[in-house]
């Protein structure tokens, strides 16, 4: 879904520089902010030239003036994702976040969110939590437009024979961002004997 269709607020950025390259942060709003967009370093294109393919009312935030709070407390906690360390996420934020997209969509995001730190879950368990069990392509659908990579951990859910599938930012860096968060693995696979799966009626 494009998201030019979901926002038609005059829509801000800022980047983010990382390990892995810069992510960029958008959000609609000046005031009263809303996020609306996390991209993920990816290669052969620049964020800023895709964010403003979704986004063509797009605006780089000038770096003299202060984002609203909401938006200024989203760096930190990429940072601490980005680091492997555990943080508190702000549902009422991710919430709002999805509003403009679809029911089963916004389900399954915040399904996903709940999955804790140095968890795993597989696309088919993630169905099976949204009433779907048969939905496991939708559900993989639904994770590839996650609009809010990090914050909605999608590299915390995996193929059931362990494999990785895929990942917005790359599946190096899922696996990184897993390994630090000390999910085993073994040959390139995540060690479903020794991994820690999330039980969604927990």
């Amino acid at each position: 879904m494009n998201s030019s269709a979901l926002f038609h607020a005059p829509t801000f950025c800022v980047p983010l520089s990382s390990s892995s390259g810069d992510i960029l942060i958008l959000w609609e709003g000046r005031d009263t902010s809303r996020l609306c967009r996390i991209y993920l370093p990816k290669d052969g294109t620049t964020q800023i030239e895709r964010a403003r393919t979704d986004f063509p009312r797009l605006t780089l935030w000038d770096k003299d003036s202060v984002p609203s709070p909401t938006i200024e407390s989203i760096a930190p906690l990429l940072q601490a994702i980005l680091a492997g360390r555990p943080v508190h996420l702000p549902f009422s934020l991710l919430e709002e976040s999805l509003r403009p997209f679809g029911v089963f969509q916004q389900k399954v995001l915040m399904l996903e969110a709940t999955i804790p730190f140095g968890h795993i879950s597989t696309y088919r368990e993630l169905a099976r939590a949204s009433g779907n069990p048969l939905a496991f392509r939708a559900v993989a659908h639904a994770l590839s437009h996650n609009p809010l990579p990090l914050l909605i951990p999608c590299h915390r859910v995996i193929a059931s024979n362990g494999s990785l599938a895929g990942y917005q930012g790359g599946i190096t860096m899922k696996q990184r961002l897993l390994e630090l968060e000390g999910v085993p693995f073994s040959s390139g696979r995540v060690d479903l004997k020794h991994a820690q799966p999330w039980n969604f009626s927990s």
